[in-house]
């Protein structure tokens, strides 16, 4: 039997292999799940408030907002892309890609990068103007990663891809092995000097050379185990962060680990399965887990706090804005949590639907999108 704790994760649609080729797919969470609590409130207040909001159409798993060279970019799954000032929520420009999107945007605040249903990969310049677009193969599955002249993306048959963002050729590809299942979520390929760092299906990370896709080192952030398909997924969830000389990244069922970004040389792990994602700054390593819990770990991996209020409400990657962490729940609910202790600092409500991708910050504004479509800009004093 197939207990619900596998199944009910809001971040993630559980795909089949054979799923992937047209043959169905299924959600892993119900609803029938239980009845949540009310929303935790603020006992430790920090100076915080709504800046602006704008409401875009619907987006969900696969749709983050993204903030380049000082421009916020958004998108919705009716091919919707919008650049937005994120000082004061004004919309620049709002345009249609023309096909409905399955993820983005990406951007580097020249190219805009989404990917459409029908497996095609769309660029826009900074302006909004078309700029290319270049068959997939596959459906994408990760955010597009804009950055050193490439965006890379990943599509549904584990294939990583590299493109030029001035014409949109085809730079290098890199195959992996799928496993019988996997998970539908949030997440994007981390681009540094040199290196791309992907975490793939199964527990994998790999380190990915920019110029040329040769592989190379691969890690594993954790390995399959259980009786069945279900309770052996281990895929790396949310995106891997890097961070100086090291690059961090959890998996579902798995662990948080931490790696040598150089080498793959494994430098510290903790028994944490990942839900929401993770977040890396100066002084934590932040994980949202399987149980609702976000919990704060030194960059040595030693514990440091763990916030349980948010038990079941299924928070978003955590990301560190000044004081605060920021977490979106699956309520529509936003919380900052001191980063201090973990102590909830402030809430906010949305439009009531579930935040389940990363919220994204201009200077000491974080910006959260929800699967409705509202984008909601904090500011934190």
């Amino acid at each position: 039997m197939i207990h619900a704790k596998s199944m009910l994760r809001r971040s993630a649609l559980l795909v089949g292999a054979l799923a992937m080729a047209g043959c169905g797919s299924f959600w892993p969470w119900s609803d029938s799940r239980p009845k949540l609590p009310d929303p935790p409130t603020a006992s430790a207040p920090v100076p915080a408030r709504t800046a602006w909001t704008v409401k875009l159409p619907a987006g969900g798993v696969g749709f983050a907002p993204v903030v380049a060279n000082g421009a916020l970019f958004a998108a919705a799954a009716d091919g919707t892309v919008v650049r937005i000032d994120p000082a004061n929520g004004r919309t620049v420009w709002q345009v249609n890609a023309g096909k409905r999107l399955v993820v983005g945007p990406g951007s580097d605040g020249e190219v805009v990068v989404v990917a459409s249903r029908d497996g095609t990969l769309i660029a826009l310049d900074s302006a909004g103007k078309p700029r290319w677009s270049v068959p997939l193969g596959a459906e994408a599955v990760s955010v597009p990663s804009v950055g050193l002249g490439l965006a890379i993306v990943r599509t549904a048959d584990n294939r990583i891809s590299a493109f030029e963002t001035d014409t949109g050729k085809r730079r290098w590809i890199v195959s992996r092995q799928l496993p019988a299942l996997v998970l539908r979520q949030t997440s994007a390929i981390a681009i540094a000097p040199g290196t791309a760092y992907a975490g793939l299906p199964g527990g994998r990370l790999v380190a990915i050379g920019l110029q040329n896709g040769v592989l190379r080192w691969e890690a594993s952030v954790s390995s399959p185990r259980g009786a069945n398909e279900i309770e052996r997924i281990a895929d790396v969830i949310g995106s891997p962060l890097v961070s100086g000389r090291e690059i961090c990244a959890g998996s579902y069922q798995g662990k948080l680990a931490c790696f040598d970004a150089p080498t793959g040389r494994a430098i510290w792990a903790r028994d944490v399965a990942t839900a929401g994602g993770i977040d890396i700054d100066a002084r934590l390593v932040t994980v949202s887990d399987d149980k609702g819990h976000v919990q704060a770990y030194s960059r040595t991996g030693t514990s440091v706090w763990r916030q349980e209020k948010l038990a079941r409400r299924d928070p978003s990657a955590p990301l560190s804005v000044g004081p605060v962490l920021v977490v979106g729940d699956v309520q529509g609910y936003v919380y900052l949590l001191s980063r201090d202790d973990g102590a909830i600092a402030a809430r906010f409500a949305t439009d009531g639907t579930p935040v389940v991708s990363p919220a994204a910050a201009h200077e000491r504004t974080a910006i959260v999108q929800t699967s409705g479509g509202t984008l909601l800009a904090i500011a934190i004093d």
